[in-house]
């Protein structure tokens, strides 16, 4: 079972309630097909369905690139150890109660999906796709997120901690109780939409940039001062030597 992490702000993300049973997982992934209770272990690189429901199973050190699934129902799931690059959960499917740990997600895509109480654990996760997804009780720990598109994504009760957000893209999301202290902020797309966030004091400076950028502030170098600088010719300096006050241009 998955480890309940309480929020310093009272919600926390309900972990899957797995069975444990040592049933094996079928080898294909096929139609309208209900995984109940079972163990995934094998390869099912490339594969498509649509209709597939995951109930109570977990998935360890399988291969899942490639694989895309329409209409997925996954309801107290666990992925560990798994090789899930460009994994494409089609829109109008459901994540509830998943965990993902030391799971390879480079390239999923996740866009127009459900997540409710899902958690991802030191993951690998560059250039994901959840674009308008709709997220609620999820937390990432440890994940290197860079290049993630959040486009239009509507995130409530969600964390970061110790995450690689850098070239995050968050163009018209909307974030509600987001928690993102601790992780690398920097070049962020569509920084606006980081209203009402929380971040510490520490991410303020490597966000700068990109809130100048969503905000449309012109920042410009401006070249250093020359000291005693004037119109006509530069200045004059003035020291008393030896009591007597003497100056020279």
């Amino acid at each position: 079972m998955a480890k309940t992490k309480p929020a310093k702000n009272g919600w926390v993300v309900a972990p899957p309630q797995v069975s444990g049973g040592d049933e094996p997982a079928p080898d294909e992934l096929v139609d309208d097909d209900e995984w109940l209770g079972v163990i995934a272990t094998g390869d099912y690189v490339g594969q498509r369905a649509e209709g597939v429901e995951l109930s109570g199973v977990a998935v360890a050190s399988g291969r899942w690139s490639g694989v895309i699934l329409d209409r997925l129902l996954a309801t107290d799931v666990t992925f560990t150890d798994c090789d899930l690059a460009g994994f494409v959960v089609q829109a109008d499917s459901s994540l509830r109660r998943v965990a993902f740990t030391r799971c390879r997600l480079s390239g999923a895509v996740f866009a127009g999906v459900r997540f409710h109480d899902v958690s991802f654990v030191d993951c690998a996760m560059d250039e994901v796709n959840v674009r308008m997804a709709q997220m609620e009780r999820v937390s990432f720990e440890g994940c290197a997120l860079t290049g993630a598109d959040f486009y239009a994504a509507k995130v409530a009760q969600a964390r970061a901690t110790g995450c690689d957000m850098r070239g995050v893209a968050l163009s018209k999301a909307t974030l509600l109780d987001v928690d993102l202290r601790g992780s690398r902020l920097e070049d962020i797309v569509g920084a606006d939409a980081l209203r009402g966030a929380t971040v510490d004091v520490g991410q303020v400076v490597g966000l700068a940039r990109s809130l100048a950028a969503a905000l449309e502030i012109n920042v410009v170098e401006t070249p250093p001062a020359t000291p005693c600088a004037s119109a006509r010719g530069g200045c004059r300096v003035r020291a008393r030597v030896r009591g007597r006050r003497r100056s020279w241009p």
